[in-house]
């Protein structure tokens, strides 16, 4: 499953209360388990989820393999506000350049797509708009 490390010393202090308010302004539920978090999007009727593990440097998001763009688009926006929320670094797979955080480009789902079609051409990303928004549903897969 693809993965977002978010490497940040001071990265478990206060996590849980900043999940929750992730948690219901997503309408998701947050389930807290031995070893990592899981939230489920309501949207989703909760069959899926997004996963944070702790690791010894920060964190890892990741979600299931055959999310909906629904899912795509909260874990980069969980991703991105808590490596913002430390000043951390993000980095796919925990490995390679870091990526940009960029919180901003994340706080909608329309601000999502237009970050994930900002380089492709006039009819390639009107198709591929029209695909991601319309798999945002599990109920239209």
């Amino acid at each position: 499953m693809p993965e977002l490390h978010i490497r940040n010393q001071a990265a478990h202090v206060l996590l849980e209360p900043f999940l929750q308010e992730f948690a219901k302004t997503w309408e998701c539920e947050l389930v807290p388990l031995e070893d990592r978090y899981v939230l489920y999007p309501e949207v989703m009727l909760r069959k899926h989820g997004l996963f944070l593990f702790k690791l010894a440097d920060g964190y890892k998001v990741c979600r299931e393999e055959d999310a909906t763009t629904w899912e795509d688009f909260l874990l980069m926006r969980l991703a991105h506000l808590l490596a913002d929320r430390g000043r951390g670094r993000l980095q796919l797979n925990g490995e390679g350049e870091p990526l940009e955080v960029e919180p901003h480009r994340f706080a909608t789902f329309d601000d999502y797509v237009d970050k994930v079609l900002e380089y492709e051409d006039d009819l390639v990303r009107d198709m591929k708009k029209y695909w991601i928004y319309a798999h945002r549903k599990r109920s239209i897969r």
